[in-house]
């Protein structure tokens, strides 16, 4: 190997790189598949952004933000509290809220996929 390092510099260097790249990356995907599967269909608390819910409900987090009325995301995303705080209303109304709009979103989501299933 430093016979290698001596005679190619650059080409090592960019291998190595590229090997640390890699083994971030694949890290990374490793992490997100781990964290995503441990936290599906959770419970929404006020620490939450309508984007975590969205993800950890397989939904789309800018649809609940518009049937719910709950301000898009403009820069870094608010949790629930910030929401609660900026309009003045006890946090839990804002998680209420969020609550019903999944659950009404996810009703809406089962009975298309049964119509769809009843289809001939």
């Amino acid at each position: 190997m430093t016979s290698l390092w001596r005679r190619h510099p650059r080409l090592v260097a960019a291998f190595l790189v590229a090997l640390a790249l890699a083994l971030f990356f694949t890290g990374k995907i490793v992490w997100r598949t781990v964290w995503w599967s441990q936290h599906q269909q959770e419970q929404v608390m006020p620490w939450m952004t309508v984007g975590y819910v969205g993800r950890s409900w397989g939904l789309d987090p800018r649809e609940i933000d518009e049937r719910a009325g709950l301000p898009m995301p403009q820069g870094k995303p608010l949790t629930l509290k910030d929401i609660a705080t900026e309009r003045g209303v006890p946090v839990a109304e804002i998680v209420t809220l969020v609550e019903s709009t999944v659950q009404q979103m996810l009703e809406e989501e089962a009975a298309r996929h049964q119509t769809e299933g009843q289809s001939p």
